[in-house]
């Protein structure tokens, strides 16, 4: 009999660590555990498929016969307890899973925020969130969404593009995006948002519903047929005696947790940045590949670590594609902003050193400005902020068709 290894979890996490553990160990046993019913799936391109951009077939990143292929049992449940001395899962139903190598990978789930009157929140999160929000939708719907950070911004951009005009969204701080944007940048996407005819209340909340009438802070209302929360994600994990965990399960440079054999990765781990000296939450879909292929070669018992890159996420942010480079946002620094109607673009340099950057509407430069981290950029003054940057000359390589 081959090695047991059990993953909770069937995002990008899970199902890249089973990858690494079946090219690594061809005769081992790998069961993946999933609670939504479905092969793995882009959780990032729902917006996508809410706005009708993309198919459901494009939407799922992996086929059912993806996993005889690799014969990986995907198993459909919610584990209830995890017995790390007995080496013991134990789901909701009463069923009981042996494992020999265990992987964490059970990412995150969405905030919800107890309203008066509120009996049954919606949130956006899952694929199933989508098409519950999807079905209730047409071009007459009042829709209230609470939440201006990314995940509310991206449906409020998907239901503009389908055809949705009367939505509303109501932010509890009093600009948009956050933590991705600053206040600059989020006031700019404000007037963009506000030029489609949305609705926004800054600076407020809800905090009661009568009906299909919610009463926000500011003693103002606004009627919805349609109210959905999206006020973040938290990290989500079983419940294992003795297991490490701050804001969620501590992981070391090669995916282990503090127990026996038990690994851990994705939205609901966090990792120790040593050069800052302080824990840090997995929260880009990148960084949670990287820790699942970390995780599968070490269960498989092939040496492989886990290693700090400056931050980098791009998606869609309401209909705007935008790049994240590195750390845009922290005071100090001297920072050089070129905005107009259709862009917004952000370089932050620290003692002359590019350390970040925050790119919307325009993301040209964004790989050689990730392999630029670090490098002195001062000399060349406000330029820097603009698309025409040669930042591929300044690396030396032509990153553009270049990621790691």
């Amino acid at each position: 009999m081959g090695t047991r290894y059990l993953i909770i979890g069937n995002g990008v996490a899970g199902i890249t660590a089973a990858q690494e553990i079946r090219a690594h160990d061809p005769a081992g046993q790998i069961t993946i555990i999933g609670d939504e019913g479905k092969p793995y799936y882009y959780r990032a391109s729902l917006s996508e498929w809410i706005a009708e951009d993309s198919t459901t077939e494009q939407t799922y990143a992996r086929t059912t016969g993806f996993y005889e292929a690799m014969r990986i049992e995907n198993v459909t449940g919610r584990v209830d307890r995890i017995d790390a001395e007995r080496k013991q899962v134990s789901l909701e139903s009463g069923d009981q899973t042996p494992y020999d190598k265990l992987l964490i990978a059970t990412g995150a789930s969405p905030n919800a925020v107890p309203i008066a009157g509120l009996e049954d929140p919606m949130a956006y999160r899952t694929w199933d969130d989508a098409r519950k929000i999807k079905e209730h939708v047409d071009p007459q719907t009042n829709v209230l969404i609470l939440g201006g950070g990314v995940l509310g911004l991206e449906l409020a951009g998907a239901l503009v593009e389908i055809g949705t005009r009367n939505i509303a969204i109501v932010q509890l701080l009093d600009f948009l995006g956050p933590p991705l944007l600053d206040e600059h940048a989020g006031r700019w996407l404000e007037r963009r948002i506000r030029a489609d005819g949305l609705t926004l209340f800054l600076g407020d909340t809800v905090e009661r519903v009568e009906g299909q009438v919610a009463h926000l802070k500011s003693g103002k209302t606004r009627d919805f047929d349609l109210f959905v929360q999206s006020v973040g994600v938290r990290p989500r994990y079983p419940e294992v005696p003795g297991l490490e965990t701050g804001r969620a399960v501590r992981i070391d440079e090669h995916g282990a947790t503090n127990l026996p054999d038990i690994y851990a990765a994705g939205d609901c781990t966090e990792t120790c940045v040593r050069s800052q000296g302080r824990w840090q939450p997995t929260r880009i879909w990148l960084d949670c590949a990287r820790q699942g292929r970390v995780a599968g070669c070490s269960m498989a018992g092939v040496d492989a670590s886990l290693t700090e890159y400056p931050f980098l996420n791009a998606s869609i942010l309401y209909d705007i594609h935008y790049a994240y480079i590195g750390d845009p946002n922290a005071e100090g620094g001297v920072a050089h902003i070129l905005e107009n109607d259709r862009a917004y673009r952000k370089v932050r340099l620290v003692d002359g050193n590019l350390a970040g950057a925050m790119l919307m509407g325009d993301r040209r430069g964004m790989m050689p400005m990730y392999r630029a981290i670090g490098l002195p950029v001062a000399e060349y003054g406000d330029v820097i902020a603009r698309s025409d940057f040669p930042w591929n000359d300044l690396t030396g390589k032509d990153w553009e068709y270049l990621f790691f």
